[in-house]
């Protein structure tokens, strides 16, 4: 790598990663190879209904159709919606097929790096795209919800057990028994909220990603190598690699917070968007006015 003036270059290894820090931007210089040079992107519901979305738009996963849409998920390089009629509209890479949506209709969809995952109208989990390790061949039943992780995904099924499926190389799909409210699914670590409000996570903790802190939460999201929740306060908490800042949110109350691979978005009350962590390609500076919903892309 060629440093340009005034630039300064830090390069270690995270949980398996080289991590690149290039002045107020990080990059990851090596392994795994699909997530090489990713520097993603964030997309959000506006109050119109119309998605918009900033940072890397180099496969056009920035680029959202100028439809009405009631969900919207950013993944690695492809985004994809809900529309209001149920219908789900992908954009961006599509080399695994993660960006061509199956018909019917959906009440989520979950965007990963290159498969996708939805809640059918029926409660059943449809998946598409890449299915190395069965990451896109959910179990039978139906779910509450459905989160596509970077090598695995996870439900929360409508009795409240969490089922995982894909790769385990960390025990990333194999979660603890008991009930739960929410469950997310990050790179290699996936963690969930008990009925209790107690955060549980499990799979890698190379960073400390998986060691959930005390105290009651109301939602917890796994991401690249760290997590973020809200407490009972709606005060954002995260834990984890912090090296771009990611695991260092700002103070003030969030409506709800959503975490990518290297940075974190979340939803003011009054429905303004507040990022932080790493900013390469303005993924952390979201535009201004009301948002609805906000997607943190690269988990």
């Amino acid at each position: 790598m060629t440093e340009r003036p005034g630039m300064a270059a830090t390069l270690g290894w995270r949980g398996g990663l080289a991590v690149l820090a290039l002045g107020c931007g990080l990059a990851l210089a090596s392994a795994p190879p699909a997530l090489a040079g990713v520097t993603t992107h964030s997309c959000g519901i506006k109050a119109n209904e119309k998605v918009r979305c900033w940072g890397n738009n180099s496969s056009g996963q920035a680029t959202p159709p100028g439809a009405r849409f009631r969900t919207v998920s950013a993944g690695v390089a492809h985004s994809c919606a809900v529309r209001r009629s149920g219908k789900v509209r992908c954009w961006g890479r599509d080399d695994a097929g993660q960006a061509s949506p199956p018909g019917g209709t959906f009440r989520s969809v979950s965007a990963a790096n290159n498969h996708t995952c939805g809640l059918r109208a029926n409660r059943k989990v449809r998946c598409w795209g890449d299915d190395a390790d069965g990451k896109a061949s959910p179990p039978a039943g139906k779910f509450r919800s459905v989160d596509a992780g970077y090598s695995h995904t996870c439900g929360l099924k409508r009795n409240g057990k969490v089922r995982c499926w894909g790769g385990d190389t960390e025990g990333q799909a194999s979660p603890p028994g008991g009930s739960f409210k929410a469950v997310s699914a990050g790179y290699l670590h996936s963690c969930g909220v008990r009925r209790n409000g107690k955060a549980r996570c499990w799979g890698s903790n190379d960073e400390g990603q998986s060691a959930t802190p005390g105290g009651s939460f109301r939602a917890v999201e796994a991401g690249g190598l760290h997590t973020c929740g809200l407490n009972r306060n709606d005060k954002a908490r995260c834990w984890g690699f912090d090296l771009g800042g990611q695991a260092s949110p700002p103070g003030g109350s969030f409506r709800a917070v959503s975490t990518g691979f290297l940075h974190n978005c979340g939803l003011r009350r009054r429905g303004k968007v507040r990022c932080w962590g790493a900013d390469a390609s303005g993924k952390s500076s979201p535009p201004p006015g009301r948002f609805r919903s906000v997607s943190a892309g690269g988990s």
